[in-house]
């Protein structure tokens, strides 16, 4: 294991109740139940999204979420969007792809409900789901549920005894799930595959007259749970990130932990960041970008050796940071707390702008920042600049849903209805951030 330690318009409100039992025009997308509440005037008004730049791609009403339980959570996914409420109920929404390709003519359109379930024994808050490519994963108190993605059916069930502390994620083949013991836990997300085998050609015979080839040693597989220890002295509070063909977590008192699988075994690496992290940082092909609460941001790259997580650049905030940092293309933007906003070349750590607009960062996606500011509105920055730009009544979309693996913009109340809006005249992931001339093309993890 090797460590690194981080240096020093206005318009006459309109009340909606309408009961939606079919497709409503593509569009807007399905919506499932009543839809309640004044939408005129907030982005949830497909009108008003187009007049700031914005497509609604879809809206829904959640089942059942009434007499006392309300919306908790949602996990943003690639082509799913599961949203949790209070009384540990979890509602799976299809949504459209990050790379924004077309959507195949049988698949569901964006906004159907594809299920809803509880997992665990006991009702009791639902804690964030992991989203894999064909298996949701439920972590609840005392072990894991894994349902299949498409329909919700039970696959496996796994018990552990310790408390879930950050929710899951599904990283390839495999679940994690944190505990509050200091414990990440893994399980395979399909335990009843065939482990990985030597390749059939180092397995054959030799021709005559030939020698035999030298057996290549591979990494054998454990398909059995396994407990990880977390490292430092902290708890894990954020899921696990895909970080090139492994993992990455990051501990409450800042110890960034990959693990990375070789030939033979599986690598681990760790990076000090010396200070807690603000929230939780964002990965890209082969680097980490990071803030803390003393006021460090910081990208760490993993390099093709696995000898040791290597730091690309180091810079000073002018003042502590209170989120992680978003990412779109080569810009990193921060939340500087009553400082307000700051914006970062991802290359090289170069200051690009700061904005005196003070909030909570929702989403980044085409040329905004989306936030909600200090007086309760909806607002947007420009990316380019830090300009101020649009300004919207956020009506009965009270809940705050932070998306930083999308440029979606997610709007959700505590009633259970949500709102999915994209970037108009492009949406999808944000283009790559440039490499270093000298760095390999990086590996996109499975």
């Amino acid at each position: 294991m090797y460590s690194q330690r981080l240096g020093a318009t206005f318009r006459w409100p309109l009340v909606l109740a309408v009961v939606i039992a079919g497709p409503i025009p593509a569009r807007t997308g399905l919506a499932e139940g009543c839809i309640t509440g004044c939408l005129v005037g907030t982005a949830g008004d497909e009108f008003t999204a187009d007049a700031v730049g914005l497509a609604r791609e879809w809206i829904i009403q959640l089942p059942g979420v009434a007499g006392g339980t309300q919306l908790s959570q949602v996990v943003v996914g690639d082509g799913l969007t599961v949203a949790q409420t209070t009384d540990g109920m979890a509602h799976a929404i299809a949504s459209a792809p990050f790379a924004g390709t077309a959507i195949e003519p049988a698949a569901p359109r964006p906004g159907s409900l594809l299920w809803s379930l509880r997992a665990g024994d006991a009702a009791g808050p639902a804690l964030r789901a992991g989203i894999g490519r064909d298996a949701v994963a439920l972590p609840h108190f005392g072990g894991v549920t894994m349902v299949e993605r498409a329909t919700g059916q039970f696959r496996w069930q796994e018990s552990f005894g310790d408390l879930p502390s950050a929710g899951a994620a599904v990283i390839g083949d495999w679940v994690y799930v944190t505990t509050d013991v200091g414990k990440i836990h893994r399980f395979a997300a399909r335990p009843l595959r065939q482990p990985a085998q030597d390749d059939a050609a180092a397995q054959a015979a030799p021709g005559k007259g030939k020698k035999p080839a030298k057996k290549k040693r591979k990494r054998t597989e454990n398909l059995e749970p396994v407990a990880l220890e977390q490292g430092g002295d902290g708890r894990v509070d954020f899921a696990p990130t895909p970080l090139a063909e492994g993992l990455l977590w990051c501990t409450t008192d800042g110890l960034l932990v990959t693990l990375q699988p070789t030939e033979l075994d599986w690598q681990r690496l760790d990076f000090d960041l010396v200070n807690p992290p603000s929230g939780p940082p964002v990965t890209r092909d082969r680097s980490v970008f990071a803030a803390t609460t003393a006021g460090d941001l910081a990208r760490i790259d993993l390099p093709k050796s696995l000898k040791a997580l290597d730091l690309a650049w180091h810079t000073v905030l002018p003042g502590p940071a209170v989120t992680g940092p978003f990412l779109a293309g080569d810009t990193l933007v921060v939340s500087l707390g009553d400082l307000g906003l700051a914006a970062y070349a991802a290359e090289t750590g170069a200051e690009l702008w700061r904005s005196c607009l003070t909030g909570t960062i929702l989403s980044v996606g085409g040329s905004r920042i989306w936030l909600i500011d200090d007086v309760g509105r909806l607002s947007a920055v420009d990316l380019a600049d830090g300009s101020p730009r649009e300004s919207l009544c956020l009506g009965p979309f009270k809940l705050q849903i932070v998306n930083t693996v999308s440029d979606r913009l997610i709007l959700a109340s505590p009633n259970g209805t949500l709102v999915c809006l994209a970037p108009r005249g492009g949406a999808g992931k944000p283009t790559p951030a440039a490499a270093p001339a000298a760095q390999e093309p990086a590996i996109q993890p499975e």
